[in-house]
């Protein structure tokens, strides 16, 4: 094997971090000699994973851990289910902030619950880091500054007049160097195919702000190394119109839980070639729901089929995705990583920590919305100084930009 090269264009965290190895204390570990015993317990994805790297893959299995809890002030007004509207594109709930449907009974509840749970807080700064890893080991890393709030949330200040708005959100390259400085500006609505997200984008190149062009469905984004699609952003966003949408139960499976080890750790330490480092990524048994999404007769995707693993607590994280093909061949597979206790959030609240694209065709991986002490000195701060209304506009993006 060739000495493992690491291109890193920007990284802000000053020296290594180097935690113990998070697969100290682990009950087990499935590896490519004892993968078959397990695959009850497994999605797909996971299963092409061992047999593509059947030298490097595996899973080290923790003792399961709490929960993850919703704030206190988002459970106390979910106490029913909304009511899903405009061919379930959208929803209508009893309280403005709560979990959509608590008592979740059909597929695209699950999905909802999901796609809302980061409105779990009234706002975010963050400073995230991406990473486009080669097939040779090499890493293309980029970091973006970013401000969120969330409207929606019962302890959000500012107020919209538009209630469909779910997130406004003001993100600024700081690398690599061909894209610092750009600065873009989204409106994300809930109910996306009513009201399709509104960007706005200034390019220091030429100082102005401009429209920027509808972004949705499968448009490759080249931020993720030419493996993420718009709507795979955050699991899954965007309008749901193109499938048709089946629940397939609940079982046990073996999920990514409590992603201490890879926010804390470099990127040189994490990030190994075709996969994550094993001994830094933390699995357990958990409950999961399963969800199918199947492209509807006449429709055009990339991904003609996608399965979701959506956790069974009150924060619903999509825990694994894989994407098929038009011959229901597995193009990819997802994870999604989080953890708990985050500055201005309760211990047993979690927050994503990254989520990862694994590309069987190219033996490419990205990782995205990376957060931690391994990958930026500066903390992520969620429920903060929330940024007025008139920092989420066109002239608050050109006197941030600038």
């Amino acid at each position: 094997m060739n000495i493992k090269k690491l291109i890193i264009t920007l990284f802000a965290a000053t020296g290594l971090m180097v935690a113990s190895a998070a697969a100290d204390g682990h009950k087990y570990t499935i590896d490519n000699s004892n993968y078959t015993e397990y695959t009850d317990m497994l999605s797909a994805g996971q299963v092409t994973m061992f047999s593509a790297y059947p030298d490097t893959y595996k899973m080290h299995v923790y003792e399961t851990g709490a929960d993850c809890k919703a704030p206190t002030a988002v459970t106390a007004i979910s106490q029913s289910n909304g009511q899903m509207v405009n061919d379930n594109e959208g929803f209508e709930v009893p309280n403005m902030g709560q979990i959509p449907f608590p008592n979740p009974t059909e597929a695209q509840h699950f999905i909802w619950n999901m796609r809302m749970n980061s409105s779990h807080v009234s706002n975010v700064f963050r400073v995230a880091t991406s990473t486009n890893v080669q097939a040779d080991g090499s890493v293309i890393v980029g970091q973006q500054e970013t401000n969120i709030v969330f409207p929606r949330n019962p302890n959000a200040k500012s107020q919209y007049a538009d209630k469909n708005i779910y997130a406004m959100f003001m993100q600024k390259n700081l690398g690599p160097p061909r894209s610092a400085g750009t600065t873009t500006l989204v409106h994300d609505f809930i109910d996306s195919y009513v009201q399709p997200r509104k960007a706005w984008q200034y390019n220091p190149a030429t100082r102005r702000v401009r429209r920027a062009p509808d972004i949705t469905y499968d448009t490759v984004l080249l931020a993720g190394g030419g493996i993420v699609v718009v709507d795979q952003y955050g699991g899954f966003n965007g309008a749901q119109d193109k499938y048709d949408w089946t629940y397939e139960g609940m079982k046990t499976m073996v999920v990514p839980a409590s992603n201490d080890a890879l926010a804390e750790n470099a990127i040189e330490t994490t990030h190994s070639q075709y996969h994550l480092n094993p001994d830094y990524v933390r699995y357990e048994e958990r409950d999961v729901h399963i969800i199918h999404a199947q492209l509807k007769p006449g429709q055009r995707h990339l991904y003609a089929s996608r399965t979701f693993y959506i956790m069974d607590d009150e924060f619903s994280n999509l825990s694994i995705m894989d994407a098929y093909d038009d011959n229901q061949e597995l193009m990819r597979h997802y994870i999604g990583t989080y953890i708990t206790g985050v500055e201005g959030t309760d211990a047993t609240q979690c927050n994503i920590q990254g989520e990862f694209t694994f590309d069987f065709a190219t033996r490419t991986y990205t990782g995205n919305n990376q957060l931690g002490s391994g990958f930026s000195t500066v903390p992520t701060v969620y429920n903060g100084d929330e940024k007025p209304a008139s920092f989420f506009t066109p002239d608050g993006l050109r006197r941030y930009a600038r």
